[in-house]
Formats: C-alpha cells, structure tokens, sequence
C-alpha cells in the first residue's frame, strides 16, 4: 500500500511542475534463452510531463509476461514421465527522467536517454504434472510465489513526430532493463539451474498522444 501512495504522489508531483502532459502506450520484446521462443513480453502506458525543455519524466505502468521453456524427466525408454511448465507476470510501477538529447525545439526527431527506477510486484506458477502412461495423469500440482522488488534499468531511444499539424511521436527504445523475474521464478522451479532477467536486452515502442494540437501557419 505505502508503493501505491508513493507512486500517486509522484504523479501528482509531475503534474503540479509540468507544462506539458503526454498519454503514451507502447510494447517491448526482451531476449532470453530460457523463454518459449527466446522472448518474453511487456506493455506499457503512462504520461509524459514535460519539466523544461530538456527534461520530461515519464510515469508509468507497465506489466511483463513470459513463459519459460518446458522441462521433463523420462524414463529409460524416452517416455516423459513428469512434465514441469513455469511461467511469470510483474506489475511495474515506474518513473523515468527522460533526458532529451538535441534541439528537441527546432526538430522533429531527437535522442533520449531513459534510466528508470520501478517497483514490481511479480508472481511466478510452476505446474508439476506426472503421467502413468502417455495417455494418463495421475496428479497435478502447482506452486505459486509472489515477491516485491526495486530495480533500475536504462535505455536509450530515437523519438520523431509523425507532422507538424498533429505532432503525436513515436519513440523506439533500446532498453537494459533491470526487473529481477528470478526471484520469484526460482522459488517455484527444481532446477539448479538459476534463471536472471536482470539486465536483459529489449526493443520497444513507444507512441505519444499529443493533446495539444499545433495551430496551422497562415
């Protein structure tokens, strides 16, 4: 409860000494090899406060899912016997002081940096199944584990408004992003093998809704 209040009044904050505020959304793909499919996935959406005219700061709520490559025993004639699938979900709660690189004035494309500070409440689940026969399972079960976190990551992203009469802007994003899945995910698995997800690589989009439309030159 004490993160929540924490993270409202921040946006109160932003909003109190800012001169201009953005809606965005976007989605970003993180690289992993102990994913399905090497990725896992998080969506986004918060405000943009413009400060001055290098310095915005980014409020956001975002959340991360994934699931991880399916593990099994088999016994001696390569029959599964017992199957393990483990997957994840964090809710992250986020400020980033966006800094912006260039004459973010007189142009339509600049770069940003983005360090940005989270709070994360992440929860894994581990399914256990064990089979008889190929066509029969005697029991199920599954574990859950629920943990807070704080983390920092950083990024760097190119932002360009799409025209001049309507600048809404699209930011790309490479991010290192620094939310610890694994601590929630090695408690529920029986692996000794370690899963980290801090400091993964990701690419993502962001898209920004200008509210404030630009008059037409006469």
């Amino acid at each position: 409860m004490k993160k929540i209040l924490l993270f409202t009044f921040l946006i109160l904050s932003s909003y109190t000494f800012s001169q201009v505020v953005r809606p965005y959304a976007g989605i970003t793909t993180y690289l992993h090899s102990d994913f399905s499919n090497s990725v896992f996935l998080g969506l986004n959406s918060g405000c943009e406060f413009k400060i001055i005219n290098h310095l915005s700061i980014d409020i956001e709520i975002s959340g991360i899912v994934g699931a991880l490559q399916d593990f099994n025993h088999k016994n001696e004639n390569n029959v599964i016997y017992e199957e393990f699938t483990s997957s994840v979900t964090a809710i992250n709660y986020s400020i980033c002081p966006k800094i912006n690189l260039g004459n973010v004035n007189g142009s339509n494309s600049y770069f940003v940096l983005l360090p940005k500070f989270s709070i994360s409440n992440i929860e894994a689940h581990r399914t256990r199944t064990t089979y008889k026969d190929i066509n029969t399972v005697l029991k199920t079960d599954t574990k859950i584990s629920k943990v807070w976190d704080n983390s920092i990551g950083v990024g760097i992203g190119y932002n360009f408004n799409l025209s001049d009469v309507s600048p809404d802007s699209i930011c790309i994003i490479l991010q290192l992003q620094g939310v610890e899945l694994g601590k929630a995910l090695n408690d529920v698995r029986t692996s000794k093998n370690r899963i980290s997800t801090k400091w993964t690589f990701g690419l993502g989009i962001n898209y920004y809704f200008n509210l404030k439309k630009n008059k037409s030159n006469s």
